[in-house]
């Protein structure tokens, strides 16, 4: 025999197994039936901050950036708001302050790295100043004695150009070659001097 359906009395609701959602959940949404934005404080920068920190080192500028791409993010918006930006501006100087972010200190430090790979002057100077840096930082962490054709040299042999290709040289070979210290940063004159000094070290 089959199952009688029972009719429901008209404009009877049908029962609905009761909610999952928590009370917190219901006690966070707002009248519109959306989630409130959440608040933007200075513990929550502060933190916010020391997580970047602490998975790398950063100037003031790169830390101001990433504080403002995460506040954007939490707040769902494209301008920061003079209150919200003077509590961003706040929480970068009180870590300056305390000595967790030193724009010198990190010129200097990515200077000494970018100088053992074999970059130039005007690449470490360039990259510093892409990461924010003022102008008299970079100069002081640049006036280093950093010898641009030994950088060359060291380029030439980490790239292997020049003599450390593999195959057959050629003009062509040559060219790019130099195209390629000269992307790295290097002028025409001392990228032919290394590529010169290279070839005849390993001619002999």
């Amino acid at each position: 025999m089959k199952d009688v359906k029972r009719d429901r009395p008209f404009g009877t609701a049908r029962s609905r197994m009761p909610s999952r959602r928590s009370s917190t959940d219901a006690e966070a949404t707002s009248a519109t039936g959306k989630k409130p934005v959440a608040a933007v404080t200075p513990t929550y920068l502060r933190n916010a901050a020391m997580h970047y920190l602490s998975q790398r080192a950063a100037s003031t500028t790169m830390l101001r950036q990433t504080l403002e791409r995460r506040v954007k993010k939490r707040l769902s918006v494209r301008v920061i708001e003079p209150e919200t930006r003077a509590l961003i501006d706040t929480a970068v100087a009180g870590l300056v302050t305390l000595g967790l972010v030193d724009d010198a200190r990190f010129a200097e430090t990515r200077t000494t790295t970018l100088a053992g790979r074999g970059h130039s002057r005007s690449r470490i100077a360039a990259g510093l100043k892409a990461k924010g840096v003022p102008t008299d930082i970079i100069a002081q962490a640049t006036a280093r004695d950093i010898d641009d054709l030994a950088q060359a040299r060291r380029t030439i042999a980490r790239k292997r150009l020049g003599p450390f290709r593999r195959g057959a040289l050629s003009p062509d070979t040559h060219r790019k070659d130099l195209a390629a210290l000269g992307r790295a940063g290097f002028s025409y004159g001392v990228a032919k001097a290394a590529l010169d000094a290279a070839h005849a070290e390993d001619a002999d």
